[in-house]
C-alpha cells in the first residue's frame, strides 16, 4: 500500500537550481576572502622584511666611522646592506625583496658641529606588486638611530 502523504519530487518546482546559485555566490565570496588574505599576508611579509632591513642598515650606519669626504662611499655600503644584507655584495647577490634596489634606500645624516649625531634610513619609491593591487612605500618604513661611533675629527 502506498503512503498517501508521500509525493514524488517535482521537477518543475520554484526551488530547483537554488543550490547551484548559492554555491556560485558562496564560492565568489570565499575566493575574494582568500585572495584578500593572500594579498594582505604577502604585503605584510614583504613590509616586515623591509622593516628588518632598514633597522639593520641604521644600526650598521650608526656604528661606522663617518668622514664627510667618504660620505658617498659610506652611504653606498649602507644602501647595499639594506638591499642585499651585506655592505659589499658579490656579483650574484640577490636583493632581500624582488625588485628592491639601492636607489630605493634613503640615507640622511644629522650633522651637529661638523660631526654626525644621528642617521635616518628609509625606503623611497618602492612598490610591492601584491597580485591584485600595488602598494607604494615612500618614506616608510624608516628608522633613526643616534650616531655612536667616533669620527676621526673627534679623536684629534
Amino acid at each position: 500500500m502506498k503512503n498517501p502523504l508521500h509525493r514524488p519530487p517535482s521537477t518543475g518546482t520554484r526551488r530547483s537550481g537554488h543550490a547551484l546559485i548559492e554555491l556560485a555566490f558562496s564560492a565568489a565570496v570565499m575566493i575574494a576572502c582568500i585572495a584578500g588574505t593572500f594579498q594582505f599576508g604577502y604585503t605584510f611579509f614583504v613590509y616586515n622584511q623591509l622593516v628588518t632591513a632598514v633597522a639593520n642598515g641604521a644600526r650598521y650606519a650608526a656604528t661606522q666611522p663617518f668622514e664627510s669626504q667618504d660620505a658617498e662611499k659610506t652611504n653606498a655600503a649602507i644602501r647595499n646592506l639594506v638591499v642585499f644584507g651585506e655592505p659589499q655584495p658579490g656579483e650574484d647577490a640577490r636583493p632581500i625583496v624582488a625588485g628592491f634596489a639601492p636607489e630605493n634606500v634613503a640615507v640622511n645624516w644629522t650633522i651637529d658641529r661638523g660631526a654626525p649625531s644621528a642617521v635616518a634610513i628609509s625606503i623611497r619609491n618602492f612598490s610591492i606588486d601584491a597580485v591584485f593591487a600595488k602598494f607604494t612605500f615612500d618614506g616608510r618604513p624608516g628608522v633613526e638611530f643616534p650616531y655612536v661611533a667616533e669620527t676621526e675629527s673627534a679623536k684629534k
